[in-house]
């Protein structure tokens, strides 16, 4: 673990891996041959204060200037959902053929065509995606666009939908790929739909996705 402005003693470091390893107890049970992974905590403002991988092992959360034994904690025991969405995440790149399969049962499919300037010029990267970051559902390609290019902030972006066929968008989300309590941050690709309803499986019980879910992870 790497946290900003902190030296890890063999003692503190011994620490936060006990700590970490209690995160496993609220992983699904296909989760856990994700391997090592690597914990780095920033400062609270990097990459816009939003919890994220990178490759092709390492979750970045951004916590407080100094890392405490209360602020792993407060990590887990308050927000393990946000550790087992991370987790999932590098779950997906390692075992990408896998999601894959999952990803077209949910009506997804990798999309290699070209977006208009416009979008193109716009969209956010996601560092969660980045390797495969656009998909198509049907017709409709989701795309993380920035509020204000000319200030691009990583956590203020919409979801835009772009119509493959007929090449126009809309900044709502298309009826056929609604999902009953999914936020609409989420349907910027099928990794996050599937990351949010892995880490709170209790909310999209009664939705058809979490039916597919569960014939690959037991949720």
């Amino acid at each position: 673990m790497y946290a900003p402005n902190t030296i890890s003693t063999t003692d503190t470091v011994d620490y936060y891996n006990s700590l970490f390893k209690r995160l496993s107890y609220y992983l699904p049970k296909q989760l856990h041959n994700v391997g090592d992974i690597k914990i780095v905590v920033l400062m609270p403002t990097a990459d816009g204060g939003m919890p994220h991988t990178r490759p092709p092992n390492i979750i970045c959360y951004p916590g407080q200037r100094g890392v405490t034994h209360g602020t792993v904690n407060s990590i887990i025991n308050e927000s393990p959902s946000t550790f087992v969405h991370e987790v999932c995440h590098v779950h997906q790149r390692k075992f990408s053929k896998m999601w894959t399969k999952l990803f077209a049962e949910m009506g997804w499919i990798e999309w290699k065509g070209e977006l208009p300037h416009k979008l193109d010029n716009s969209r956010r990267y996601n560092p969660d995606t980045i390797d495969t970051p656009l998909w198509i559902h049907g017709s409709w390609v989701p795309v993380p666009i920035f509020r204000d290019i000319s200030q691009p902030i990583l956590s203020e972006v919409d979801i835009w939908f772009y119509h493959a066929v007929e090449g126009y968008h809309v900044k709502t989300v298309p009826e056929e790929l609604m999902i009953k309590g999914l936020p609409h941050s989420a349907y910027e690709h099928p990794r996050e739909i599937t990351a949010y309803i892995i880490s709170e499986p209790e909310k999209y019980s009664g939705t058809d996705v979490y039916h597919i879910i569960r014939r690959y992870i037991d949720i």
